[in-house]
């Protein structure tokens, strides 16, 4: 990474700052004055202590989005018809990038989005509104939460709360919208998802009433497309508090609608290894793994199949294969949330092979050293995805089945394996053509057998050589006939 960049990743809230007094400077020798004003998570950040991003405009003007746009690209000189700004009338908004440097930070890259203080007129049924110029009051009380709806006023640097309600209930805590929630749900169900997120994200209070409105609203999520449901998600299961955003989603009655699957393991009831239900044992789970949304998806499908295969046998509660329909179970919902293959193959593998090392002990002494060989070669880079997996899983079991020093063994074993075998396991001593031109064996899906034999003996010997596997192809092949 060049230098450049890291500073710039390091300075990212003082560019945003540097870009604030760049505006600032501009509009207060122009028309703009007293008029542009920032809006939203911005200024919310700013008031909490946070490296503020994401800079978006209102504009007390009718057209004003899209008017202060093109004069502060012409202002600029970096106006570019269609495409700097880009505009979108319908909805009196504009996009568009800032251009030289301001006190020694280049803004070039920094994007601004702009509209025009306004209102909106919801049809039944329909998510696009009907946009028409309106004052602040009305453009603040459209958002999202009070704690959303602060303004700075660009010109002086003031704070305005036109709710009255954003600067307390941010001191305090607490996650609530400006105006009657069954409207604000109703205009854009998604909010129910993001006041989840916020509570879990910052420890925020979400207040009965909020609570009631949005178990009145939750089937109201089936409106929202898949693709703006799973980025909420998966913002939410990377929060500090994954455990807390999906308890909400249960009470709330979101959870049925957003993963029906995992809302089937709340009260199925284990076996004596467990003290929680699959539902919270899997809640602790997620809990438990870095907060890296591959390692979180895989805690939260890991024991996604249970209900499924669920068996009592002998009093005992059994689940056999929960592991393979499970990672069958989560490739499904996945695909249904649009999420990338790569990612979906990535938790299908983690999930399937969680249960992997449960049998060698508590401290991992009983897995051999073919074993954990396969392992590895087995899991390539979703390694490290894995034994964090297997970790939080031990751990969060009943207090008599719980292994907390299993992964850690584990992990101490498997460095010692690769000091004394650096050389690539999935690398062969032979190949097939060896094995063509050694034993005259004609094309056949019999090679994938014999190199398969041959990968099994290297995982036990990482040693062997070309000779020794080429004797196993042989006895293999005397076993065949």
């Amino acid at each position: 990474m060049q230098i450049k960049n890291v500073v710039r990743m390091l300075g990212e809230g003082a560019r945003e700052k540097a870009a604030e007094k760049f505006l600032s400077d501009m509009i207060n020798r122009s028309p703009f004055k007293g008029k542009v004003f920032i809006a939203g998570g911005y200024v919310r950040d700013e008031l909490m202590g946070i490296d503020p991003k994401d800079i978006d405009l209102v504009i007390e003007l009718p057209d004003g989005g899209i008017k202060f746009a093109e004069w502060a690209t012409k202002k600029m000189g970096n106006y570019k018809k269609g495409s700097n700004p880009v505009v979108y009338k319908r909805f009196g908004t504009a996009k568009f990038n800032l251009a030289g440097t301001y006190k020694g930070f280049d803004l070039g890259d920094i994007e601004i989005e702009s509209v025009m203080s306004r209102s909106e007129q919801y049809s039944k049924g329909s998510r696009k509104p009907k946009v028409q110029s309106g004052t602040l009051k009305q453009d603040v009380e459209r958002r999202d939460f009070t704690v959303n709806s602060l303004l700075k006023n660009l010109s002086t640097g003031e704070i305005v709360d036109l709710t009255g309600q954003g600067k307390a209930d941010l001191k305090a805590g607490i996650i609530k919208t400006p105006l009657d929630p069954d409207v604000i749900f109703t205009e854009d169900p998604l909010r129910m998802l993001r006041a989840v997120r916020f509570t879990a994200k910052y420890g925020w209070q979400l207040p009965l009433f909020m609570i009631k409105a949005m178990k009145k609203n939750a089937a109201k999520i089936n409106n929202i497309s898949d693709e703006r449901v799973r980025e909420e998600l998966d913002k939410m299961i990377t929060t500090k508090s994954p455990k807390q955003a999906i308890k909400i989603l249960k009470v709330t009655g979101l959870l049925k609608y957003v993963m029906p699957e995992l809302q089937a393991t709340v009260g199925v009831w284990q076996n004596k290894h467990h003290d929680k239900d699959v539902f919270n044992h899997i809640l602790d789970v997620v809990q438990g793994v870095p907060p890296e949304l591959p390692r979180r998806l895989a805690a939260l499908f890991h024991d996604i199949g249970k209900p499924t295969v669920k068996k009592v046998i002998d009093n005992e509660a059994r689940f056999f294969g929960h592991e393979d329909i499970g990672s069958e179970i989560a490739g499904e919902i996945m695909k249904r949330l649009k999420y990338p293959n790569a990612v979906i193959d990535r938790i299908k593998i983690l999930v399937a092979n969680h249960m992997r090392l449960k049998q060698t002990g508590r401290k991992g002494e009983k897995a051999t050293s073919k074993q954990l060989r396969k392992l590895k070669r087995v899991m390539g880079d979703h390694l490290e995805d894995l034994l964090h997996l297997m970790d939080s899983d031990n751990r969060a079991h009943g207090p008599s089945s719980s292994m907390p020093d299993q992964i850690k063994g584990i992990r101490g074993r498997l460095d010692k394996l690769s000091q004394d075998t650096p050389k690539d396991l999935s690398s062969l001593p032979i190949s097939g053509n060896d094995i063509k031109n050694s034993f005259k064996l004609k094309p056949g899906p019999i090679y994938k057998d014999l190199l398969n034999a041959v990968q099994d003996a290297i995982d036990e010997n990482p040693k062997l050589t070309k000779r020794q596997a080429l004797i196993i192809v042989r006895d293999k092949l005397r076993e065949t006939k």
